[in-house]
């Protein structure tokens, strides 16, 4: 270990994470980011030669003399920062046509027909009171993604 306090805290966050419930997914999402974009800008002051390091570890210059390990430690912070930015998102960038599509897979409000117009999100014979704003369809299909994220997670890791 590097930095053990801050690869903690990593750890940490990705356990919060997988075990976010949705309302506090992305929040979690965010502060995952934060802390993977903290270390791999350490791992890369590592990688500098001549860089003093004051407030890393005494094991350090050990692993300063590998670069193999900081290169792999880089570009697995890097795959990691990635997936979950693509994972943020899947949750935070819906389209109304995405909001449609998940509607109808999911046969929301019992029905597998929604369609997207110019004047919102509703299904086919509903009237204008069933009518959404395409807002709103996001943000529900937004709610309904990570619910299943959440589902997914908790199905994988057993509780």
């Amino acid at each position: 270990m590097v930095y053990p306090e801050l690869e903690q805290k990593l750890k940490a966050s990705k356990l919060a994470v997988n075990s976010a419930t949705s309302e506090t997914l992305i929040a979690q999402c965010k502060a995952y980011l934060g802390l993977l974009a903290e270390y791999r800008s350490r791992l890369y002051e590592l990688e500098v030669p001549g860089v003093q390091q004051v407030s890393a570890s005494a094991d350090l210059t050990e692993t300063v003399l590998d670069r193999k390990a900081i290169r792999d430690a880089i570009e697995t912070t890097t795959r990691e920062r990635n997936r979950t930015q693509v994972l943020l998102l899947s949750f935070t960038t819906v389209s109304g046509y995405e909001a449609v599509e998940i509607f109808n897979k999911r046969k929301y409000q019992g029905h597998e027909d929604w369609e997207l117009q110019s004047s919102g999100v509703k299904f086919r014979g509903a009237d204008n009171n069933d009518l959404m704003t395409i807002r709103e369809a996001v943000d529900v299909a937004s709610q309904l993604r990570r619910d299943d994220y959440v589902a997914q997670n908790a199905i994988c890791s057993g509780r």
